[in-house]
């Protein structure tokens, strides 16, 4: 133990920028995908930004309760969908999935299509339950 302290003390500014380059990179992979909301903040989106609320799982899970105003969305068809329905590249989207993995995906994907307000409801919509939202059926 003592040599790694002293490995520590005689390499100060090595370890101090290992660290902060950690940091920024967890810092950096969090924010991938988009902005990363909890349920209250989304209503607030919702409410008052009008963002537009994709919800990326299977028909039958959405069929048993889904946020309302949300659209059903297959994932490998999301680009498509909102270039159809002529979506503005600018307005807010918030992406929704079981548990927020799959909406951090297809975020990049937005993200690199061009699309400027990607959110995702961190936690996806066991979180929203969990908070005690209501679910559409």
């Amino acid at each position: 133990m003592d040599t790694f302290f002293l490995f520590i003390s005689q390499n100060l500014v090595a370890v101090t920028l290992l660290l902060a380059c950690l940091v920024a990179l967890i810092f950096y992979e969090g924010r991938k995908g988009g902005k990363k909301l909890d349920p209250n903040e989304a209503t607030r989106k919702i409410n008052r930004e009008g963002a537009l609320v994709l919800d990326l799982r299977p028909i039958d899970e959405y069929s048993s309760g889904h946020i309302a105003g949300s659209i059903n969305v297959q994932a490998d068809k999301l680009e498509q969908h909102l270039l159809s329905s002529k979506h503005p590249k600018e307005s807010p989207i918030i992406l929704v999935c079981k548990t927020g993995s799959s909406s951090k995906s297809e975020g990049i994907n937005l993200i690199n299509g061009g699309y400027l307000d990607i959110n995702v409801i961190n936690g996806g919509i066991m979180t929203w339950q969990g908070s005690g939202l209501p679910l559409s059926k």
